[in-house]
């Protein structure tokens, strides 16, 4: 059996890739934004950014969930600027231009002759899964649900608390590296007995297993000593990790920044019976292992710039993951 070949080299480095990405992928892809508790009252607001769009989701006066894109539509400047908070309405810090959290325009100093009245920030789509909030910066996308397939059937089945977990810490790793490069890494566990010694202690990795799904692929370990590790990777850049205890969750969001520079932005969502110290060290666990991954996504990225790899090989039952994103990647990049 011949091994199976990578994307180019050149869809990592080359200056053009990320604007292509940016565009065909992240323009129209659902994208998670934060925890459902932060806009569960009216008046209340989060953003996030999809890709290149800045999101604001607000919870309105009505009740209803929404979500704009978070520019100003008298110069550009990025309205909502806090992660989180409460307000009556949203105001641009650069002419006071004020929105509802309808998103219609309610003031604009010193425009009394202009008619301004259908002026609003454009919509975009929102979607709620258990306690998170995802968006999707193309208001005409199809729903969430559709995006995410099996996925909330199979994390229920495996045991996975969605309703009882809450979020509890976050951590931000700014990565020298295409966000691709960070994805595959995620996707397979052949370079865990070698990278991760932590991780192989606490789970069996040899024992590992993928399944691949239209949208998503899902890695399972059996923990050393109890459960098993589910991580589940949602098209284009989610990721869902659920470990051993009661009610021990990680989100990784990998935001691409340049064509080398990815923020990975993790979430730790826990049951409340999980005590501080408990996820102190859980995190501390998850910081080391993703620490190791940094330091080989940087070392990829500089090999790949080197232009003396075209393209890199997978190795078949180890590497399934990466044939599995990167054929998402390549059918989203194709002509239209």
């Amino acid at each position: 059996m011949k091994p199976g070949q990578t994307l180019p080299s050149d869809w990592y480095v080359g200056p053009d890739a990320l604007d292509r990405e940016l565009e065909r992928v992240f323009d129209r892809s659902w994208q998670y934004a934060g925890a459902a508790e932060l806009v569960a009252e009216p008046g209340s607001f989060l953003t996030t950014r999809a890709g290149r769009v800045p999101i604001v989701v607000t919870r309105d006066d009505d009740g209803d969930l929404n979500a704009f894109v978070n520019v100003c539509r008298h110069r550009g400047a990025v309205v909502a600027r806090e992660r989180n908070g409460r307000r009556r309405s949203l105001q641009c810090h650069y002419h006071a231009w004020t929105y509802g959290l309808d998103g219609r325009l309610r003031a604009a100093p010193g425009t009394k002759e202009l008619e301004l009245d259908d002026v609003a920030l454009p919509r975009a789509a929102v979607g709620v899964w258990g306690p998170f909030v995802f968006v999707n910066p193309d208001e005409g996308a199809g729903p969430l649900e559709e995006a995410l397939g099996e996925l909330p059937a199979i994390v229920a089945d495996g045991n996975v608390p969605l309703d009882r977990i809450r979020p509890r810490r976050t951590a931000a790793y700014e990565i020298e590296a295409n966000w691709k490069l960070v994805v595959d890494n995620y996707l397979e566990c052949y370079h865990c007995p070698v990278a991760h010694p932590g991780f192989s202690k606490a789970f069996d990795v040899d024992d590992y297993t993928l399944s691949t799904y239209p949208t998503f692929s899902l890695q399972r370990t059996p923990g050393r000593e109890e459960g098993e590790g589910l991580y589940a990777y949602l098209w284009p850049n989610f990721a869902l990790n659920a470990y051993p205890g009661p009610g021990n969750v990680s989100l990784n969001l990998f935001v691409p920044l340049t064509t080398d520079r990815t923020l990975a932005l993790y979430e730790y969502f826990l049951a409340d019976d999980v005590s501080d110290a408990e996820a102190d060290e859980f995190v501390a666990f998850v910081d080391q292992v993703q620490r190791e991954d940094t330091e080989l996504c940087e070392s990829v990225q500089r090999g790949l710039r080197s232009g003396r790899l075209e393209r890199g090989l997978l190795v078949p039952g180890r590497e399934d993951g990466l044939l599995h994103f990167q054929n998402l990647v390549r059918e989203a990049l194709q002509e239209a």
